[in-house]
């Protein structure tokens, strides 16, 4: 989720350098405002831990 989508090209990197050798599925979505004003991108995550994926 980002403040200013106008901003999803660093978003993407950021995202591609650190999850590069995972690759999950990723999608921006602008909104108004966080709690904290100064937060710019909040990420949410669901994993599966300790299992295999057939």
């Amino acid at each position: 989720m980002l403040t200013d989508v106008t901003q999803w090209k660093e978003a993407a990197r950021a995202h591609g350098e650190r999850f590069a050798s995972v690759r999950p599925a990723c999608t921006f979505v602008e909104v108004s405002r966080f709690i904290e004003p100064a937060w710019l991108v909040e990420v949410e995550i669901d994993a599966v831990i300790g299992q295999e994926l057939s």
